[in-house]
């Protein structure tokens, strides 16, 4: 199994880096708003009354076509089994990723961990119980009539084909977001691995978007 992982070249991304348990080949995210194609920023979404439009634009674009290029990687070289993490992704027992390999049969990419919200609307998100949402031992699928989920710092791609599904959504799409409301809201991952094989703790510091704390099998512990 290959592991990507993407990282900034700046100080958080060094301290990140350092506490990785595992085996991985580092992705340096893109940065700046012109190194990414015209194609994609044309369809990234900005509201009307944002005040800093570039900026956004720029945290939208840079992470979504950082994650491009890696999947465009995966598809070049037909790599099969591979994850692509964030750099605030931890590995908590890696027989789970062992058993996704050898028990899984299925083409769709897994979500391995992440954020779960309210199905319909994020102002809910207050009263949106996450207690009440269980899952089984091992793959389980998506119910988007139940909750939604934000985070991509990790994700299980069986086959390159897998990958390349995903590119194709991007490309095919009108309209664009931050990758993880646009995989979710689209309803193009439609997997996910419990119990997860790693958390998600970016220290209370996001490079991006605000921080989502630490997050434990789709549960924020604090």
């Amino acid at each position: 199994m290959k592991i990507f992982v993407m990282s900034m070249d700046t100080q958080i991304g060094e301290k990140r880096r350092k506490r990785l348990n595992y085996d991985h080949e580092i992705m340096w995210g893109i940065y700046k708003l012109e190194d990414v194609p015209e194609w994609m920023t044309s369809k990234i979404l900005i509201r009307y009354n944002v005040k800093d439009k570039e900026t956004l634009l720029r945290k939208k674009a840079s992470h979504l076509y950082t994650y491009y290029t890696i999947l465009e990687k995966i598809v070049n070289e037909k790599l099969n089994n591979v994850v692509i993490c964030e750099d605030d992704a931890i590995m908590t027992d890696k027989k789970y990723l062992e058993t996704i390999m050898l028990d899984y049969s299925g083409l769709d990419a897994v979500l391995l961990n992440g954020k779960l919200h309210h199905p319909i609307t994020y102002r809910k998100d207050k009263s949106f119980d996450r207690d009440d949402i269980h899952f089984q031992n091992g793959i389980n699928k998506i119910d988007y009539e139940r909750y939604r989920w934000s985070c991509c710092a990790c994700i299980y791609y069986p086959t390159w084909e897998s990958a390349q599904k995903l590119m194709s959504c991007i490309i095919k799409s009108k309209s664009l977001t931050y990758l993880d409301l646009f995989l979710s809201k689209n309803k193009i991952i439609k997997k996910l691995y419990y119990p997860s094989p790693f958390v998600i703790d970016d220290e209370g510091v996001s490079q991006m978007t605000g921080s989502k704390g630490y997050i434990k099998n789709y549960k924020i512990i604090s």
